[in-house]
């Protein structure tokens, strides 16, 4: 059996458990998945508790996808210009980091066929998330993308770290404040990349309704709830939406082929029932014969 976790604060609301045990059921695999809530500053302690040494591996979230990264004995190639992981092999006894959101993401805007050729992209927020989603944004051909951050230092870190994994694509940072309406107004897409409007924080938005009339597509990688409040301003102002949901599918796949050492054979799983179970899940939805 594999034994895994996520750790975060918060975690209590996270879906992982359910999606990857739902994942390794489909795929015929034995597996224990628990949340682990490690604060901002337990992380050294926890990584050297009993519980990190009884894994095999494990999902990073907020707030530790870049602080975990001086603890770990290795991070794969193609995650290091990253600077930030989301998941962790344990592999001979070493701790190995990977980034599977950037591919997350990718392939979520690839599915609901979005095209980013040449597109400018703005996205909310300076964190783990933010990082793979510019990298993936540049891997689909973007030309401009601004990082909106509400500590400008933040931004300008994650523009220094990435500016050469993401070229040709140009990329800058603006602080969240007046300065920040001209690129969103110039953007074709808007990627929300911080925890505003997740649950409990549901009427929460990180942009005025107005900033979203000149945007084609809008996407929220917050799961919980997966109408966002973003999400709904963005369908009243007729700008295709992408849930949560689908890049934490998509990376949550890549994270089991991390974690089983090799990619496992995903056309023979029914994707659309583990979404629809998955999303039943986040939404408390039952059907009549359950």
């Amino acid at each position: 059996m594999v034994k895994l976790g996520i750790i975060g604060d918060p975690v209590k609301q996270s879906v992982s458990p359910f999606l990857i045990e739902l994942l390794f059921e489909k795929l015929g695999q034995d597996v224990a998945y628990k949340k682990y809530e490690v604060l901002q500053g337990d992380l050294r302690e926890w990584l050297r508790g009993r519980a990190a040494k009884g894994l095999d591996g494990f999902n990073v979230t907020i707030p530790h996808k870049t602080a975990i990264i001086p603890f770990l004995d290795a991070v794969n190639d193609r995650s290091a210009p990253l600077k930030a992981v989301n998941v962790v092999r344990k592999h001979d006894g070493k701790l190995v980091g990977y980034n599977t959101d950037w591919y997350g993401f990718v392939k979520a805007v690839q599915m609901n066929s979005v095209d980013l050729k040449d597109a400018n992209v703005v996205i909310l927020g300076a964190g783990g998330a933010a990082r793979a989603v510019a990298f993936g944004a540049s891997r689909m051909g973007a030309k401009r993308i601004t990082i909106v951050s509400r500590k400008l230092p933040h931004g300008v870190l994650v523009v220094k770290d990435l500016k050469a994994a993401v070229a040709p694509t140009l990329m800058e940072t603006t602080p969240w404040d007046v300065n920040a309406v001209e690129p969103i107004e110039q953007a074709y897409m808007i990627v929300n990349t911080t925890p505003i409007g997740m649950k409990p924080d549901i009427r929460q938005t990180p942009l005025d309704k107005d900033l979203l009339e000149n945007a084609s597509v809008v996407m929220d990688v917050v799961y919980n709830p997966i109408n966002t409040r973003l999400l709904a301003d963005a369908l009243m102002s007729d700008c295709q939406t992408i849930p949560g949901l689908d890049m934490l599918m998509y990376q949550a796949m890549a994270a089991v082929d991390v974690w089983l050492g090799e990619e496992q054979d995903w056309k023979a799983v029914n994707l659309d029932e583990v979404r629809e179970l998955t999303h039943n899940k986040i939404t408390g939805f039952k059907r009549k014969d359950q």
